[in-house]
């Protein structure tokens, strides 16, 4: 792991999409406690994942699933992280919802207007993240930028969580009758602890890199009271549909200041090219058939690749533009097939990166 602070404000906020110089919109999260050995789970993590999938909660939040050890002998997926975060919440049954680490109740009684309003406050934290996964080696890396938006005191405890969730696994079935979930935690990085961040000013950047090897080959317990120990083994069922989820938060508190799924690519942190791009703009934004991207960049920054990704880190467009270095460029990024909501277009050389959102709106 690697932690770098610097001053470099401006870049890490255009990316993460800032509202005033003082705050951003939040992302809050959504942490469930849950079970494949609870029936109430059943009902509640379908209410759930039907107000996530609503066209307008796209982009508006971010979700992370803990396997608990009861009722019963719990769900195969059960790992001590996921009980330590259920401790540190108080959490006494499931299925258990908190939300930027409060609402503590059934995700069952979630409600639009809820989601509404978590959606609707604005943050002091702005947060760039991005992740890749070495399926060969079983590896994955995070980059991840913190960008303080106003002063924030270390009093309490301020916090990096990064969390590897598997977006769908199958193989965790037992007696409650579901048999797909959704965005399983399977490893907290660095740990339960997370990456400490201290004070921060105003317009402080704090660059964090880290790394999680899955060691081992996949192994399924038989439940929750031989869980996986991830010295040895794994239990990720498809490496190619792994995600991760990052956020701030206060440990005193436990008040989520902001969390992002980190995007599917990496993300260049070398300062002094941060300006290779001269401009960058999409248009129309919203867009419902096709959106037009404009930019420049200098000439030996060398070609330009256009990666397109949706809110929970799918890549679902990538091409390869040449670049001559003395004229505005324009690419199409057709999004007809493209589902409503919130994606991240990001343009990158080899000497930088920039990221824009663009929304889609049939």
């Amino acid at each position: 792991m690697s932690l770098k602070k610097s001053l470099l404000f401006g870049a890490a906020v255009l990316a993460a999409g800032l509202v005033t110089a003082q705050t951003t919109q939040r992302t809050p999260l959504y942490e469930t406690f849950t079970s494949s050995t609870c029936p109430p789970c059943t009902p509640g993590n379908i209410h759930l994942e039907g107000l996530f999938n609503e066209a307008v909660n796209e982009g508006t939040f971010t979700s992370l699933k803990y396997q608990m050890s009861w009722p019963g002998t719990g769900d195969p997926y059960f790992t001590s992280e996921g009980g330590s975060r259920r401790s540190f919440y108080g959490v006494s049954s499931v299925p258990r919802l908190q939300i930027d680490g409060g609402y503590d109740a059934s995700p069952t009684g979630l409600t639009q207007g809820e989601m509404d309003a978590a959606a609707a406050l604005e943050s002091a934290v702005a947060l760039d993240a991005y992740f890749q996964v070495n399926e060969g080696t079983q590896t994955v890396t995070i980059q991840v930028d913190v960008t303080a938006l106003q002063d924030l005191e270390s009093s309490g405890g301020l916090f990096l969580h990064c969390a590897i969730f598997e977006k769908q696994t199958t193989g965790n079935v037992k007696t409650n009758g579901e048999t797909e979930f959704e965005h399983v935690m399977k490893k907290m990085v660095p740990g339960l602890g997370g990456t400490y961040l201290g004070g921060l000013d105003a317009d402080e950047v704090v660059s964090i890199d880290l790394e999680h090897v899955f060691a081992g080959d996949y192994v399924l317990p038989p439940d929750a009271t031989d869980p996986i120990d991830h010295d040895d083994e794994h239990s990720v069922e498809e490496f190619s549909d792994l995600g991760v989820v990052v956020w701030v938060q206060r440990s005193s508190t436990r008040e989520i200041y902001q969390s992002r799924y980190a995007a599917e690519g990496t993300a260049s942190i070398e300062e002094n090219k941060a300006d290779a791009f001269t401009q960058l703009s999409i248009y129309p934004n919203p867009t419902s058939d096709m959106a037009m991207v404009t930019y420049a960049t200098t000439a030996d920054a060398g070609d330009v690749t256009l990666i397109v990704h949706d809110n929970a880190g799918k890549v679902v467009l990538e091409q390869i533009v040449a670049n001559n270095g003395t004229e505005t460029m324009t690419s199409e990024i057709d999004t007809e097939n493209l589902d409503n909501g919130m994606y991240f277009v990001t343009l990158s050389t080899k000497l930088a990166q920039k990221t824009e959102k663009l929304s889609v709106l049939h």
